[in-house]
């Protein structure tokens, strides 16, 4: 363990001085497209997470999941073989919450190892450490470090079967936006932590046409075993997802259940909504989550603008976003203690910008103002995400 701690700490302060060189270049480099179409973003059959380098709901990928299943092998077609990628990204943040100063670098390393047509082995790790004010007014570092997920998934024309740890199927906000490279506010909404985040079992997803091509449906279902391990921890639950994508529209909608298995048995309901209009480079999706346990409800609604039809602002990003929490009644102190943010109403607001060095490197300014009954506070994020991807295999290069 402090290896691991050690050797990411020698990594920080090795890639820091890199990284803002690499950002000062990429100024005279054009910007590209958006960022890229997280995991299973309205395509038929689902996708690897936080991979394709398509721009955010991007209509030439809807449906061109299944066309390899239909016309040949992937080496038929282009000529090429698969083979494993390393990806990921890192990230430095500092973060002021009501006046408490944090410093948080971190490294998200994400393995793609293809088999055959079919088959797809990706696992997704993090390493974080927070640095912050003790009691003694010392700077000190709190190291963490888990698995995101860890899968095998077999892919057909209609449905991608899934088993080992993976990200629930439950909203979007988990699955598709998540990530720091990939999401426009850096502030996690207070609403997604109500359903359960991971599990460990096995999954069904997929997507079929819904009786015409101006209709598609998608869809994921799964069952998650419990797992007490720090690093894998996982409750006993079930559900799945629904969406129906309109791509006229480019407007997707859909709904989202979660049955806890254990302890008290709560169940967890869910809809989202995102619109990507093909005339504007904007971006608005929203989402509200309800429980029947002790986590309340919310809702949140962000809008993303991105400047690409003005030349010299085509780098810059614009983000926004409300959102409100309402706690469960009647709790007790010592429950409320032990949620946290989630034992409180809350209304909060959230602004920022962004600005796009080059396709993988973002420099984030965020504001945000939060108003708890007696705890309103400012928040501020200023920091950089950088997303690596290069050939795992022996000979193959940066891409």
């Amino acid at each position: 363990m402090r290896s691991v701690r050690f050797c990411f700490r020698k990594l920080v302060r090795a890639a820091l001085p890199g990284a803002l060189s690499l950002a000062v270049a990429a100024l005279g480099q054009d910007a590209g497209p958006n960022v890229a179409l997280p995991q299973n973003s309205t395509i038929q059959s689902p996708a690897p997470n936080e991979n394709s380098s398509a721009p955010q709901g991007s209509p030439a990928v809807q449906g061109n999941s299944q066309s390899y299943s239909q016309g040949g092998s992937i080496e038929q077609e282009l000529g090429i073989s698969p083979v494993p990628v390393l990806t990921g990204y890192t990230s430095y943040f500092t973060r002021v919450n009501a006046g408490q100063v944090q410093d948080a670098p971190a490294l998200s390393p994400l393995l793609l190892i293809p088999l055959g047509d079919n088959w797809l082995i990706e696992s997704r790790g993090a390493l974080a450490e927070t640095y912050s004010k003790n009691a003694q007014g010392d700077f000190a570092g709190k190291f963490a470090y888990g698995v995101v997920y860890a899968q095998a998934n077999y892919i057909t024309k209609y449905v991608t079967v899934t088993g080992g740890r993976f990200t629930t199927p439950f909203g979007i906000y988990g699955e598709r936006l998540a990530p720091s490279w990939i999401r426009a506010l850096q502030v996690t909404p207070t609403a997604v932590p109500i359903a359960s985040l991971s599990a460990l079992g096995g999954m069904l997803r997929g997507g079929v046409p819904a009786g015409s091509d101006k209709v598609n449906l998608n869809y994921a279902f799964y069952f998650s075993a419990n797992n007490t391990n720090h690093i894998v921890a996982t409750d006993r639950s079930t559900g799945g997802r629904i969406g129906f994508f309109f791509p006229n529209q480019r407007v997707e909608f859909g709904a989202s259940y979660q049955q806890v298995l254990q302890a008290d048995r709560p169940h967890s309901v869910g809809a989202h909504f995102i619109w990507q209009p093909y005339r504007v480079p904007l971006s608005v999706r929203s989402e509200y989550v309800r429980t029947s346990g002790t986590k309340g409800s919310g809702y949140w609604v962000e809008g993303v603008y991105r400047l690409s039809q003005i030349p010299s602002l085509k780098r810059v990003e614009f983000a926004a976003r409300a959102q409100q929490f309402f706690a469960a009644p009647n709790l007790k102190a010592a429950t409320i203690k032990k949620l946290g943010a989630l034992g409180l109403d809350a209304n909060q607001a959230d602004g920022g910008v962004n600005y796009y060095f080059a396709n993988d490197v973002r420099g984030t300014v965020n504001y945000g103002r939060q108003f708890i009954a007696g705890r309103n506070a400012n928040l501020w994020t200023v920091g950089m995400t950088y997303r690596f991807v290069m050939s795992a295999w022996p000979g193959g290069g940066a891409l």
